[in-house]
């Protein structure tokens, strides 16, 4: 199916950025999949929907908030199969309002989640932030209609600069941006009054795995006694590290960081490093604010307000 090859391809190439982004990219892409599919039964269906499913699971290795959404949609196709027979068209209007809730809760996420932030952080802040994440830009957004922020250090982060985008994206908004070389963290950090990123995935030992380099500055923030924060909703939790399964990190091609590099040079390009919870003071989360090692109970509140609703 065209139309779900294309997104498939676009996460893989980056073209669709960040967790969120790709999380919703995969939902999409699932409703598109049931709207165009031909297939004659709801078995037929939920198979088909299963094997795209796995194939934006591998798009992109270090997504597991993809993976959940995904997970939970396919657990509720197959809930769907078991206490209702119906024909293709109505489990197809079914599911699809399901993947409509999901979308619309990514909104609603990041609106709570940027209101629990704002109200923690101190007034009169300079926070120094790295790569780019839209949570965190709606959370610093936010701050500064509260009256919070004094500026923001944005950090460039190499080899896409997506600290770029962060800082378009809040000096347009009004924020007074100082934005850096990576190698300069050392020396902005020092006089930034807390650091705060987004995420990629949390593990069970609530380690964040997050853009190379966020590791970093973790440690130069510790050395200086100074907080580090990272805002990312619950769905980011990787459930399979509870079995002591390290999360993958993804290596990139090392075009991104040296295009026709000399022969004999050995261009390495991993995406994401892996923060220690140790180095992390707390997440900021759309169901509250959690120390790393209770990150898990986030991640239980909110599928438990999902089976809910």
């Amino acid at each position: 199916m065209k139309a779900v090859d294309e997104i498939i391809e676009d996460i893989r190439s980056l073209k669709v950025q960040g967790a969120r982004n790709v999380a919703k990219a995969a939902i999409k892409a699932i409703m598109i999949y049931l709207k165009q599919s031909e297939a004659r039964t709801v078995e037929d269906l939920v198979a088909g929907a299963t094997k795209v499913a796995l194939e934006l699971m591998h798009a992109r290795p270090t997504e597991p908030m993809a993976r959940n959404m995904l997970e939970d949609i396919l657990k509720f196709m197959l809930f769907e199969i078991s206490v209702e027979a119906s024909n293709v068209d109505e489990f197809k209007e079914r599911v699809v309002k399901a993947e409509e809730y999901y979308l619309n809760l990514f909104d609603e996420n990041v609106k709570k989640l940027s209101e629990i932030g704002a109200n923690y952080i101190q007034e009169n802040a300079l926070p120094i932030t790295y790569c780019h994440s839209s949570t965190v830009v709606a959370l610093l957004k936010r701050a500064y209609d509260m009256g919070k922020l004094r500026g923001v250090i944005v950090c460039e982060t190499r080899p896409l600069y997506q600290g770029r985008k962060t800082a378009s994206e809040l000096a347009d908004y009004g924020i007074d941006v100082t934005f850096i070389v990576d190698s300069a963290m050392g020396v902005f950090a020092k006089k930034a009054d807390f650091a705060i990123v987004g995420g990629d995935a949390v593990t069970t030992a609530g380690d964040l795995v997050n853009k190379i380099g966020t590791s970093t500055l973790a440690r130069i923030m510790n050395s200086y006694d100074k907080s580090f924060f990272s805002a990312v909703e619950s769905w980011k939790f990787d459930p399979y590290t509870n079995y002591g399964f390290r999360e993958p990190i993804e290596e990139r091609s090392p075009s991104e960081v040296w295009k026709d590099a000399p022969e004999g040079v050995n261009v390495k390009n991993p995406a994401f490093d892996v923060t220690p919870a140790r180095y992390i003071n707390a997440f900021i989360t759309e169901v509250g604010v959690y120390p790393p090692q209770r990150f898990e109970e986030a991640f239980e509140k909110a599928k438990h307000i999902i089976s809910e609703a």
